[in-house]
């Protein structure tokens, strides 16, 4: 598992994960969003797991709003990158704010049976559009 990104970096992590992702067939990938509070998507700080075959790569947390406008629309801005590409299986993980900071620490194996285990679909509109009358 190859993991990327600056935690509260959104640019910098957008630009490490797109090119860790060079070589996936994408319509064959998932990608999960990873998050620590369920039901506070207006608050949230997002990592995202994305796999296919032999590719696996883990972003640390630097998406959604919890980092601010920026973090938003690199939240924004990846998904739409990979609904681009054909990503079309999009999953969201809740995991408490206690194991969250350890998940980037574990093996490969380990992520992966922690997310089958936590993940559900979502809707990869949710990311997209948006509420951003919230920034004022």
């Amino acid at each position: 598992m190859n993991i990327v990104g600056l935690r509260g970096a959104p640019k910098e992590t957008l630009a490490e994960l797109k090119e860790a992702l060079k070589g996936v067939d994408f319509p064959e990938a998932t990608a999960t969003y990873i998050t620590d509070w369920q039901d506070q998507r207006a608050q949230a700080r997002y990592a995202i797991y994305v796999h296919e075959g032999k590719h696996r790569v883990l972003s640390l947390d630097a998406f959604g709003p919890r980092f601010g406008p920026e973090g938003d629309d690199a939240l924004r801005e990846l998904t739409l990158w990979l609904l681009e590409r054909g990503v079309s299986s999009f999953k969201e993980a809740v995991i408490a704010p206690s194991e969250y900071a350890a998940l980037f620490e574990q093996s490969d194996e380990a992520v992966g049976k922690l997310l089958a285990a936590t993940a559900n679909p979502t809707d990869p509109v949710l990311y997209v559009k948006r509420d951003f009358t919230s920034r004022m």
